[in-house]
Parts: C-alpha cells; sequence; structure tokens
C-alpha cells in the first residue's frame, strides 16, 4: 500500500500545485461560483499567479510523487485546504488541516479563522466536524458568492 508523504511544500512543488488546482477547479468549484466569476481562475493567470506568490505557506500531501492536495496558512488564516477528489474521504484533508492548525498554534495565535463557501456543503461538513464555529456569513466580492467566515479556538491539551 503506498502511503501519503506530507511536508512543506518547495519551489519545484509549484507547477504540481498549479496543476492539481487547475485540473479539479471546475470540479469542486463548478456548482457553486458564477460561470463568469470560476473562468478568470479556471482559464487565466490568477491561479497560477497566487501559487507562485504563497507556495512558502503551503504543505502538500503526495502519493507516489504526485501531489494530491494542498494546504495554506498565512498568519492564523487557513487559506486553502484542497484535496483532489479521486482522493477525498481518505483523511488527507483532516491531517493537513491539523497540521495548519498545529503550526498557528505554535505562531502564538489562540485562534485560527478560515472561510468556506456557503454552498461547498462537502467542505462545511467537514469544518464544522473538525470543531470550526460559524462566525458569520459575508459575499466574496471576487467569487460572486457567499462564504461563512468559522474559528476554531486552539488550546493546549490538558490545560484549563
Amino acid at each position: 500500500m503506498i502511503e501519503y508523504t506530507f511536508r512543506d511544500a518547495a519551489e519545484e512543488d509549484v507547477p504540481k500545485i498549479i496543476n492539481l488546482l487547475n485540473e479539479t477547479i471546475e470540479e469542486v468549484y463548478g456548482q457553486i461560483l458564477p460561470e463568469d466569476r470560476l473562468k478568470p481562475w479556471a482559464e487565466g493567470d490568477q491561479l497560477s499567479s497566487d501559487v507562485n506568490n504563497s507556495w512558502q505557506n503551503m504543505i502538500v500531501a503526495e502519493k507516489a510523487g504526485e501531489v494530491v492536495a494542498v494546504a495554506a496558512r498565512f498568519d492564523n488564516l487557513v487559506g486553502l485546504v484542497w484535496v483532489h477528489p479521486a482522493h477525498q474521504r481518505e483523511g488527507i484533508g483532516s491531517v493537513l488541516l491539523d497540521i495548519v492548525e498545529m503550526e498557528i498554534k505554535k505562531s502564538g495565535y489562540g485562534m485560527a479563522k478560515l472561510a468556506c463557501f456557503s454552498d461547498n456543503d462537502r467542505a462545511m461538513r467537514f469544518y464544522l466536524d473538525k470543531g470550526w464555529k460559524l462566525l458569520s456569513e459575508e459575499i466574496n466580492e471576487e467569487a460572486g458568492a457567499s462564504e461563512m467566515v468559522m474559528t476554531k479556538t486552539l488550546t493546549k491539551k490538558g490545560r484549563c
């Protein structure tokens, strides 16, 4: 059985991360985002630019040398948890989120924050099951869709 490897992203991972996102963005967000808002991400340079500018904040999950998932963190913000649909429901997202939460806590933050598209039912359930709490609902102007802002208190185990 081939295991997954979780590690900090390296510059040579950038093309693999971009490929992962490009291959799956329409499948993941096609039913959530309006076509005119999804198209620049699916067909334009925005996605590539974002990855090139933030790969240093990313963690990847690899299987047999292939990047199958990625997570990103910016200060106390979980910026991204993305698992290829063919590898979902295997615990990869949970491990990535646990790693990101641990890094946020190690950086001295007591609370983490993220935003998830309201219509992304699977992701919403995932975060709620992982102990995240709904804070507010906002419109993501860039995406043209409603998103839920969520928070999670990061406490040390064994302390009151």
